[in-house]
């Protein structure tokens, strides 16, 4: 049987058989495979894999953590919750290069200069990965995934030495990082900013940069290995236009917020009508509450590191939905009425404060506070 397939059977079955009986030629690499950033919201934020070829016991294999199951049980709670099963899966190269025809993003590769003992101890530790008592791990996008666990693969593959990664300090939060790719999702980008917490704005270390493939792919540029570069070729695989960086500024949620609040606001101070004022408190406050009730929930009832504290609470808070029920009585009862005036009240005083402290609360939801203010004094009057 040739080597080839005796790996895929040990790779795509139990995994009952020892990596190190599977010892690489000298002809072996290892090459890291970094993905440019997509058009859908699943990559926008890029891809990365191992690639391991050694010709002469005709192996070619790509290695990719990014790998999940849709037929996962409570798949989207679980994956709400940051608990989603994310594992490691292997393919023949050549399958991989037939199924990126479909999706054809651009492809930089980097071929690392291991020397034999470090090519080995790499792909030993892949294949011990990959054994299913090992290749499920509970992904987590900032700390734990795709991209940090190859960079952790790679920095255990050279011990005993250490990989000097070089980085430069850049000074960027989270949310930097994040939003250089989503210029082009403005509406992306203003829900991300309202998941995430006052956490989202500390500043990360060029380490913690790596979680994003793009970042590691740039780490690995100038990274060495007792003074020697860790890369010893980069070659794109595939070159694909750069995608649009901007959208029409008409369609972006600062715009739509501060026309739609100011529209409305006007109806109902020249109109005075009960029923628009009423009818329109209604469904934002019921929206604004359940915003607020998921904000809760990732904050505090899952596994996401970043999600609390949210001080987007502020408007989106969760009693204004079981308030907006209460909105069409004749006239508010005393505890609605307070809880009006004390909303309000905070509304107007995180305005201002917004633009001293800059607090994690995106600039797009500003209108959405003088607005909501607004509606609270004028339904506490009725």
């Amino acid at each position: 049987m040739k080597p080839f397939y005796l790996l895929l059977i040990l790779l795509c079955t139990a995994g009952t058989l020892s990596a190190q009986t599977l010892r690489l030629s000298p002809e072996a690499s290892v090459s890291i495979l970094t993905h440019a950033p997509g058009t859908e919201l699943y990559s926008v934020f890029g891809h990365i894999a191992v690639r391991v070829s050694d010709p002469q016991n005709e192996i070619d294999l790509l290695f990719n953590y990014g790998t999940f199951d849709f037929r996962t049980k409570h798949f989207y709670f679980k994956f709400a919750q940051g608990l989603l099963p994310y594992q490691l899966s292997c393919m023949p190269y050549r399958d991989f290069v037939e199924g990126h025809l479909s999706d054809p993003r651009g492809i930089r590769v980097q071929v690392l200069a291991l020397d034999s003992t470090g090519k080995q101890q790499l792909f030993d530790k892949l294949v011990e990965n990959y054994k299913p008592a090992n290749r499920t791990y509970l992904y987590n996008f900032l700390y734990d995934n795709c991209s940090t666990r190859i960079r952790d693969l790679i920095e255990q593959s050279v011990s005993p030495h250490s990989v000097q990664w070089n980085s430069r300090e850049e000074h960027k939060s989270f949310w930097n990082l994040l939003d250089e790719y989503l210029v082009r999702m403005p509406w992306v980008k203003w829900g991300i900013h309202t998941i995430l917490g006052q956490s989202g704005s500390q500043t990360a270390t060029p380490y913690e940069y790596m979680f994003l493939p793009d970042y590691l792919m740039k780490a690995l540029e100038g990274a060495t290995v007792e003074g020697q570069p860790i890369v010893s070729e980069a070659y794109s695989l595939y070159e694909t236009p750069d995608p649009a960086t901007s959208s029409p500024w008409y369609t972006s949620p600062f715009f739509v917020f501060t026309l739609s609040a100011l529209l409305l606001a006007g109806a109902i101070l020249l109109t005075g009508s009960p029923a628009l004022l009423k009818g329109s408190a209604f469904l934002l406050f019921a929206a604004s509450g359940a915003v607020g009730v998921l904000l809760v929930f990732l904050g505090y009832f899952t596994e996401h590191p970043i999600t609390a504290p949210n001080l987007n609470l502020i408007w989106a808070n969760p009693l204004n939905l079981p308030v907006a029920f209460t909105l069409f009585r004749k006239t508010p009862g005393h505890i609605i009425r307070g809880y009006l005036l004390a909303y309000g009240i905070v509304l107007l005083i995180g305005f201002p404060l917004w633009f001293w402290a800059l607090p994690a609360v995106p600039a797009a939801s500003l209108p959405l506070l003088l607005l909501f203010a607004l509606l609270a004094f004028r339904l506490r009057q009725q």
